[in-house]
């Protein structure tokens, strides 16, 4: 193998994580604390219906995000959207871990959701940017993997943390898991690339 060819490899690998990464956005703010839902609840001491506001809130942002993010991103390229939907993202989920109330938390759980829609839609657009027919395609199919599998491993994984934090809860609570998954985003949004 010579060193243009790891180089172009070295290039696909980084570009099928960021893009990867940027896709399980979605499905990881909506899974992944599913397991902390009766904490949530004894916490805010609310039903479980209004506890699940959060996710519908989620939802509804990652929906209406996509719609702003996009033309913004045929606006003003792919970085500027991209970085600034990621800071506000680990932003509000930040705040999510001191929201005070129910309340609260379903209103920044929509800023969260809103935010985070720009990883789905730009990471799509930096692939079409860079790749067309059969290898646009294959960067596709390997985001559909990630889009399938993150729903089914998201709430595997957030009750791993769970059990992990035993009788501590350190691991445990909802809160932590808000915290954790942004400290993630901000190693993203610090990696220098040119999206």
């Amino acid at each position: 193998m010579t060193l243009l060819s790891r180089g172009a490899l070295t290039r696909r690998i980084r570009l099928g994580l960021i893009v990867g990464s940027l896709t399980a956005l979605a499905p990881l703010s909506i899974d992944l604390y599913l397991p902390a839902l009766p904490e949530l609840t004894r916490d805010f001491g609310v039903s479980a219906s209004e506890a699940q506001l959060t996710l519908t809130a989620c939802l509804a942002g990652l929906a209406l995000g996509q719609m702003v993010a996009g033309p913004l991103s045929d606006r003003f390229g792919r970085r500027p959207p991209l970085l600034v939907g990621l800071a506000v993202y680990c932003a509000a989920s930040f705040a999510c871990a001191i929201a005070p109330s129910l309340e609260v938390l379903v209103a920044l759980r929509l800023v969260q959701g809103l935010a985070g829609a720009a990883g789905i839609v730009i990471a799509r657009a930096i692939v079409r940017d860079l790749r067309s027919g059969a290898a646009a395609a294959r960067v596709f199919s390997y985001l559909m993997l990630v889009t399938g599998m993150a729903p089914i491993l998201a709430p595997i994984l957030g009750l791993l943390a769970a059990l992990l934090g035993g009788e501590t809860r350190l691991l445990a609570t909802w809160e932590t898991k808000y915290v954790r998954r942004p400290i993630n985003r901000v190693n993203l949004f610090l990696h220098r690339n040119k999206y």
